[in-house]
Formats: C-alpha cells, sequence, structure tokens
C-alpha cells in the first residue's frame, strides 16, 4: 500500500511540531495555579461545563447519585444532605439513558448550560409500556473556590 506524501510529511514532522510546542511551554516558567490542572487553568468555561455537566449526568444514568452529588453547590448541599439526595433522584420514574452538551453560555462566575437529556418513561396507562423521551434541560452553573458547580432548580 503507498501512503500518499502529505500523509508521509505530516508524520515526519508532527513529532518535531510537538517537541517545540512542549519545550516552549516548559520554557515559560509559568505555572498554573495549585488548585487546578494546568488545562483546567488555560481552559475556558464553557470547555470546563462540557465535561463537567456531561460527567455529572453520566453518574445520574449509572444510578451513581451519591458521585453525581458532589457536582451540586455548596450552598444546596448545606441544605440538602446527601442521603436526601440520593433517595429523591432514585425515587424518580425515569431512567436516563443518554445526555448529550447542547450549549454553555457563560458570564465570569455563572453560566447557563444546555444539555439534552433521553429516557425511559414507564407509562401507568394500560398497554402503553416504556415510552422514549428528550428533553433539553437548562441547568445554572457557579464558580466557587476555583470549581463549577450545579445550582439545581427547586425540587419538584
Amino acid at each position: 500500500m503507498r501512503i500518499p506524501n502529505p500523509i508521509k510529511r505530516f508524520c515526519r514532522t508532527a513529532p518535531l511540531v510537538v517537541a517545540a510546542v512542549l519545550l516552549g511551554a516548559c520554557a515559560t516558567g509559568k505555572r498554573a495555579p495549585e488548585s487546578q490542572p494546568a488545562t483546567e487553568a488555560a481552559a475556558k468555561p464553557e470547555d470546563i461545563l462540557r465535561v463537567r455537566a456531561v460527567s455529572r449526568w453520566e453518574k445520574i444514568i449509572d444510578k451513581r447519585f451519591d458521585e453525581a452529588y458532589e457536582y451540586l453547590s455548596p450552598g444546596y448541599r448545606e441544605v440538602r444532605p446527601k442521603d436526601d439526595y440520593v433517595k429523591i433522584m432514585a425515587g424518580r420514574p425515569l431512567q436516563w439513558t443518554r445526555a448529550n452538551f447542547v450549549r454553555a453560555s457563560c458570564e465570569t462566575e455563572t453560566c447557563a448550560v444546555s444539555i439534552e437529556v433521553h429516557a425511559n418513561f414507564e407509562m401507568p396507562v394500560m398497554r402503553v409500556g416504556t415510552v422514549e423521551t428528550l428533553t433539553v434541560v437548562e441547568e445554572n452553573w457557579i464558580l466557587s473556590d476555583g470549581e463549577w458547580y450545579l445550582v439545581p432548580a427547586a425540587d419538584r
């Protein structure tokens, strides 16, 4: 199999470019704050929340509600004990199946995040069975002590 010239050129130069970038980064002498990894310190809030919001939903999908609780704002956690939160979430009549990041709109210390959430709902009506649902959930996130947290809407 013959490899095209542009691919050969890329394979020869890519390692050199990566090495130059890494050496340049080391030469600056700047370090990220100790409270955040270097990648998070330079990342935009939208990029951080793309990962953080979906990670929280993956924990909910996997029914690891105690781990999802850690993404909630410190203020919410002061008034809602973890055991109560886990009990509320486990009692919901849904089985969440998938979550996709849609967008985030951020200010300095707040972000509005849209997440597309897929779920299955067992209909209590005879012969209907399970219904698949899709909704876009609007979430509010705040920056507190260098970390982004979800501020949950009032429990329904």
